[in-house]
């Protein structure tokens, strides 16, 4: 896999391309810009809405894009509710690696 600036596969634009459909079916009419993190190894997806209180960023790690196809991605995000950690997070991010999701406070 050669995720960030490197060509992307299909495999990997169509697993990046899932994680944002989830985004935008759960945030209807929001803004989702996506980004390769080369010091956090993750891409990150800013989902901008004004039902949130500002910007918010899931910091997707490529472990966790690794470890799924593109028709279970969308599933594996339902399931870990990483919708409602966006929503609830004080800090505005979330993390989301193989091992599940975690809430990033401010500071």
């Amino acid at each position: 896999m050669a995720w960030g600036s490197d060509t992307n596969t299909d495999e990997e634009l169509e697993k990046l391309a899932a994680v944002r459909g989830y985004f935008l079916e759960q945030f209807p009419g929001a803004s989702i810009r996506d980004s390769y993190d080369a010091g956090r190894m993750a891409q990150v997806f800013r989902v901008e809405t004004d039902d949130v209180g500002g910007p918010r960023d899931a910091v997707v790690s490529t472990e966790f894009l690794e470890e799924y196809v593109p028709e279970k991605m969308g599933k594996a995000l339902i399931s870990w509710r990483v919708a409602e950690h966006l929503r609830a997070a004080k800090g505005g991010e979330v993390l989301l690696t193989s091992w599940g999701v975690e809430e990033k406070e401010d500071g």
